[in-house]
């Protein structure tokens, strides 16, 4: 297992492709032209199953925390960014093989 942390600007994938992924958390960061929204899929792209959505608030940072066990993506982690984030820094842990 590998323990990481990764920052996005754009949507992408989170980790290595494909790769049973755990998520902890996240803080996300919204500009001042509106509420940005993050959208996480198992899987590799937004075809997969959606398994969050989040919202931030006005030109701020909000944050995120799955709890202990963090929330599961056995297919790898997508992450959909719209146009009002800054930036998205995750924390994860995830499978090697």
């Amino acid at each position: 297992m590998t323990a990481g942390s990764q920052r996005r600007t754009t949507a992408g994938v989170v980790g290595t492709s494909g790769k049973i992924i755990r998520c902890f958390g996240y803080t996300m960061r919204s500009g001042p032209g509106g509420t940005g929204t993050v959208t996480l899929y198992d899987g590799t792209s937004t075809s997969g199953t959606e398994k969050w959505i989040g919202t931030g608030n006005i030109d701020a940072s909000s944050d995120k925390v799955f709890g202990a066990k963090g929330k599961y993506f056995p297919s790898g982690l997508y992450a959909d960014i719209d146009s009002n984030v800054q930036y998205v820094d995750f924390d994860y842990v995830q499978e090697n093989a």
